[in-house]
């Protein structure tokens, strides 16, 4: 898919990552950026294609709104998520568990539903922004892991069912990044988020659909491939 004269809409796109894909997607020639945010003041205007639009991923009647405002729209990324770092049996882990099922599995399930007509009329892509947890659990994020296990396994349901519709499903799977939500994570290196966005935007061109940004996603995806228990057993041990 070409990002040049694509009309996208960006989820959690006030500030890092989803930011980031606002900008970049602009400066390599998107026509529209629609900019999902719970607060459209926090989105600069300065900008007359991007398009401000409130939006909770939680929240039925924004997703609704925002799919009949966006029916021009053939690059959907879903980047909105939680992550609240609450360890098992840590008082407070179901309730932390919940938010982020809620957040990072069922809304990007909300709004891929929402969205799939759109995408279906005008062909195009379907990013979704899960994380190399995905595939092996840290500890200490485990109910995060849970959730971007079950996104990744809702994305590639959806890879299946929009093949015939001409329309791209992309899981993009990224290691830590410097981002707030990450912002306790001291004991690893972090991506820029401008990493994350190239390396989707460059997938998006060479046909690559499970996209793992950085060294530490590589090298999980690599020893997952030839040892699962070591990958668990040194996420294990760090966290």
């Amino acid at each position: 898919m070409q990002v040049e004269g694509s009309i996208a809409f960006v989820s959690g796109a006030n500030r890092g990552v989803g930011a980031c894909f606002v900008q970049t997607l602009l400066a390599h020639g998107a026509q529209k950026v629609y900019a999902g945010v719970r607060d459209v003041a926090s989105v600069p205007t300065h900008d007359s294609r991007v398009v401000p639009v409130k939006l909770d991923v939680t929240n039925a009647e924004d997703i609704a709104h925002a799919a009949a405002l966006a029916r021009d729209v053939n690059l959907l990324v879903n980047n909105a998520g939680i992550n609240l770092s609450v360890p098992p049996f840590s008082a407070g882990h179901v309730d932390a568990a919940r938010a982020e099922m809620e957040v990072n599995y069922f809304g990007t399930l909300n709004m891929t539903l929402a969205f799939a007509p759109a995408l279906k009329r005008h062909g195009g892509a379907l990013v979704n922004v899960l994380s190399i947890l995905a595939r092996a659990t840290l500890p200490a994020m485990t109910s995060l892991s849970a959730s971007k296990a079950a996104a990744l396994r809702m994305t590639e349901g959806m890879r299946a069912e929009l093949a015939a519709h001409a329309v791209r499903v992309l899981a993009v799977m990224p290691g830590a990044i410097d981002t707030d939500m990450s912002r306790d994570v001291d004991d690893m290196p972090k991506l820029a988020p401008s990493e994350v966005v190239l390396a989707t935007l460059a997938a998006l061109g060479d046909g690559t659909d499970d996209v793992y940004v950085g060294d530490m996603a590589a090298q999980i995806a690599s020893g997952l491939a030839t040892d699962r228990g070591a990958v668990l057993r040194l996420l294990a041990a760090n966290g």
